[in-house]
């Protein structure tokens, strides 16, 4: 017994109004709606309003029903819908082949019982529903499969890439006909320049293989697909980017090496500072001696000139790495010169002349330590951005007109190949280098988290070609206001505020 409809639209083409007649009365008494066509032409243009099964008859009076069926099925918004052909007059087995060779999915001779008709109208929509589901699955599959992050491709039991997602053509710069269909071995020894046996070679260790192409690092895995223990049913290879990782260890080992190192400097600044002081108390009294000749005089305080510079140099040491985990209140100009202290031996090596301007008389409150790791960032920046040139550091009492708050400016200018325009919007985001392998693409953005957990706010500008190319990097911190204070409340907080790193 056929179980009942649930309202599926049936599309019914014949020219016999008998013939209509009786299926509409089959259909509907079935539970089922039914929409009636007299022509093929009419026919195809009602299959438009996308019914559930198509019934067709083969003598149409304008075209047989095998060409209706090849136009039903050449239509993508068509070619899904099961059709039922009938006939009447094309009974012969070779009819039938015909029919179901051009496209239909069921074959029928009149006259048909109501019951036969009805279960295969049933079979043709439980065919339908599978496939819609089917589909679903694939397109949800796949777009879960594009999703990944990683790259991911899918060969078979001969080798042939089969299916890849975004991600594996992104990474290795290629089309999807580039991909899709070919060798994976050609395809993986082409961007990698080792053979994919190696890869499978050592797919059995704990360990991944990792490998490089186009200044990216990845950790490659090979496994294959086996269906049962003696059927092979492909591979799998997948692709993960690890440069962001290994650029953060990278870092992480230097940020180690620069805080041992300035360990121990402070170390040795904090234990030559008695000595220097004695000394200086010596050569002071040598100098108080009345019977010291004046060429001798002369000597001693050019001596006392060069122990004075060799204590402030220990003394900016001392305040440079000196950590402080509260806030507090700095002159401007103090925190740029130690900075610049500190590099000023790298900027004679390369040859970079240091032009530095210091005007008003502002304070700020800051965490030292934090903010002399961003002017650092920039400095040591500008040092790598030039093979020789000036450098031109400034620092005044300014006011920032977005926000109309009295503050201090710090303008960090260099001479150098200038960030080009298509990457300058890019230089705060964590990760993101020039440099390769060797930038860690973590100072600028580090450094534009400072400036905005002190209420700051960053500027860049650049230019890389003409007489004036280079980069000025323009920082605005605001005044100290011991009654609001609104500084240090800023400072606690763990959110940066948008828009504190600018580009123009």
């Amino acid at each position: 017994m056929s179980k009942p409809a649930d309202g599926a639209r049936i599309l019914v083409i014949d020219d016999q109004v008998t013939t209509r007649y009786v299926f509409w009365r089959i259909l509907t008494g079935a539970g089922y709606q039914v929409v009636e066509a007299e022509t093929g032409a009419d026919g195809l243009m009602k299959a438009m309003q996308m019914p559930d099964v198509i019934i067709a008859d083969v003598n149409l009076p304008d075209m047989l029903g095998y060409d209706l069926v090849r136009r039903i099925r050449s239509n993508p918004s068509t070619s899904s819908i099961p059709v039922l052909q009938v006939s009447a007059s094309f009974i012969s087995n070779e009819s039938k082949v015909q029919g179901l060779e051009g496209g239909a999915d069921s074959y029928l001779t009149q006259p048909v019982e109501p019951t036969v008709l009805l279960a295969q109208i049933q079979a043709l929509l439980r065919m339908r529903r599978a496939e819609a589901l089917s589909h679903l699955s694939s397109w949800q599959w796949q777009t879960t499969f594009d999703a990944l992050s990683d790259g991911l491709a899918v060969a078979d039991s001969a080798g042939i890439l089969v299916r890849v997602n975004r991600a594996f053509l992104q990474l290795l710069n290629l089309k999807y006909s580039e991909a899709q269909g070919k060798p994976l071995a050609r395809v993986f020894e082409s961007k990698f320049g080792i053979a994919l046996d190696r890869l499978i070679e050592t797919s059995e260790t704990v360990q991944p293989m990792e490998l490089s192409f186009g200044g990216l690092q990845f950790r490659a895995r090979y496994d294959r697909i086996l269906l049962d223990p003696l059927q092979d049913g492909g591979a799998i290879l997948l692709l993960t980017d690890i440069t962001h990782l290994r650029k953060l260890q990278e870092t992480l080992k230097m940020t180690e090496r620069l805080a041992a190192t300035g360990r121990l400097a402070h170390i040795i600044a904090h234990e030559i500072n008695n000595p220097l002081e004695a000394l200086a108390n010596l050569l002071y009294l040598v100098d108080a001696d009345v019977a010291l000749s004046a060429g001798s005089r002369g000597f001693v305080r050019q001596s006392l000139s060069e122990l004075e510079r060799i204590s402030k140099i220990t003394k900016q040491i001392l305040a440079y790495h000196r950590e402080s985990k509260q806030p507090i209140v700095a002159r401007a100009q103090e925190l740029v010169e130690g900075v610049l202290s500190m590099l000023y031996p790298a900027m004679i090596a390369n040859q970079i002349e240091l032009r530095s301007r210091f005007a008003g008389s502002r304070c700020v409150r800051v965490l030292p330590g934090e903010i002399r790791q961003a002017f650092g960032n920039l400095v040591s920046n500008a040092v790598d951005a030039m093979g020789g040139g000036t450098l031109r550091v400034s620092c005044f009492d300014a006011i920032d007109y977005p926000s109309e708050r009295k503050g201090v400016r710090f303008l960090f200018s260099d001479t150098g190949s200038g960030i080009a325009s298509e990457t300058l919007s890019n230089i705060f985001d964590a990760f993101f280098t020039t440099k390769g392998m060797k930038g860690s693409g973590i100072g600028l953005w580090l450094t534009s988290e400072i400036i905005a957990k002190h209420g700051g706010r960053i500027r860049v500008r650049s230019r890389t070609e003409g007489p004036y190319r280079g980069s000025l990097f323009d920082i605005f911190l605001p005044e100290y206001d011991a009654d609001r204070d609104s500084v240090a409340a800023s400072i606690g907080a763990t959110t940066v505020t948008a828009g504190t790193a600018e580009t123009a």
